[in-house]
């Protein structure tokens, strides 16, 4: 039965890989540095105050939205 070792082996390098392209690699602190939520990528379309809303957003009327 070689399916569950594949399995794991496949898991440790999606981690291994997410660590990579988050850059945990070149941190002093290493992987054990690594916070919740650090390897999170940003929703583009998500609105996120100062990065892509206006300044003014909640001063827009409701029913321009």
């Amino acid at each position: 039965e070689r399916y569950r070792p594949f399995l794991t082996m496949i898991r440790e390098w999606r981690h291994l890989k997410m660590l990579k392209r988050s850059g945990r690699g070149h941190d002093p602190t290493g992987v054990h540095g690594t916070k919740p939520g650090e390897c999170a990528v940003l929703c583009p379309a998500c609105p996120l105050p100062g990065i892509n809303l206006p300044s003014n957003w909640c001063l827009a009327p409701p029913h321009s939205a």
